[in-house]
């Protein structure tokens, strides 16, 4: 981390899924990013980002933040360990219960414009440029995806050096957590044809369209339930960069995610929001990824453990 400051994230663990393991007949393994302070993954990218920007700008007043919810969050966290205010500009469609959950950070003023992320996001800009702030996105950023690229750190760690995974499945909004993953696997050369299964709902499948198109496509609206994938289209870097990994994009419906929330919640004791079941329902049989990609050998699960991460969420209306 920046400066030889303590890091904001914790180290999470690595665990075996037994109910999972056997109803897809090959291992697989949980990283648990839901168990992170904050909620989310969100905190090892912006958490760094605020520490890294602020030994950059030691006069910077304030951070400012576009979220829908877990970045917002992650960057309130953050402000709180740095003893910074933190302005997150939410769209509309934020659930009652994200907007409840700011309110635990003292530092945090959330301001609600927009009726989707890419709205709030050209407000907080546009405050930013009228404060002395740091501006901190969700997931544009190299010090985001450097943050988030510890994850693989902490995987070839948990793993052993001997052990690879057979793929890493992550779910995809705008793609900072896709180009964190890419980052960490493209340190690491016995890690470079690892598949990484890269997993959207349907009517927040941007990465998708985009990789089906061969060029960045925007979408009309989100209307997905899976508000946290939101991004109308994804960053720049992420279709620059498609070439540097092995990656497989699939959607799933919003049933299938919201289903497997709910099998994630009775097999493990956690509830995660739909946009992290995304993840989840390639390793369940209401959409079974994994399984048809083995079928098509596109994976070989018998080379190593399937690696979910687990990337957390705080919605839990949506599975009500």
């Amino acid at each position: 981390m920046s400066g030889g400051c303590e890091k904001l994230h914790i180290e999470t663990p690595l665990v075996r899924s037994n109910a999972l393991s056997k109803e897809n007949g090959f291992e697989v393994l949980l990283k648990l990013e839901n168990i992170q302070l904050p909620g989310s993954f969100k905190i090892r990218g912006i958490g760094h980002m605020c520490q890294k920007s602020l030994d950059e700008n030691r006069k910077a007043d304030c951070f400012v933040c576009s979220s829908g919810g877990n970045a917002g969050l992650a960057a309130s966290y953050a402000g709180t360990r740095l003893n910074k205010p933190v302005h997150v500009f939410v769209p509309t469609s934020t659930s009652q219960f994200v907007l409840d959950q700011f309110k635990l950070y003292s530092c945090s003023q959330v301001h609600v414009h927009g009726s989707v992320w890419n709205e709030a996001n050209e407000k907080a800009k546009e405050f930013c440029g009228t404060v002395n702030g740091i501006m901190v996105p969700p997931y544009d950023h190299p010090y985001i995806w450097e943050g988030n690229s510890t994850i693989v750190d902490e995987l070839e760690q948990q793993l052993g050096p001997d052990r690879l995974p057979s793929c890493i499945v992550v779910s995809v909004g705008g793609g900072g957590l896709l180009l964190g993953v890419m980052e960490g696997v493209k340190r690491r050369p016995k890690w470079g044809k690892i598949p990484l299964v890269a997993v959207e709902t349907e009517g927040a499948d941007c990465f998708s369209q985009s990789v089906k198109q061969g060029k960045s496509m925007r979408l009309a609206t989100i209307s997905s339930v899976a508000k946290s994938l939101g991004a109308l289209e994804p960053c720049p870097a992420l279709m620059n960069r498609l070439k540097e990994a092995n990656i497989i994009s699939e959607t799933v419906t919003d049933d299938q995610a919201v289903d497997a929330c709910k099998r994630f919640m009775v097999d493990h004791r956690y509830l995660v929001e739909p946009a992290c079941g995304a993840a989840l329902s390639a390793v369940y049989s209401s959409a079974g990824l994994l399984k048809r990609l083995a079928e098509e050998k596109r994976i070989d699960v018998s080379s190593g453990p399937a690696v979910i991460v687990v990337c957390g969420g705080v919605s839990v209306q949506m599975l009500l």
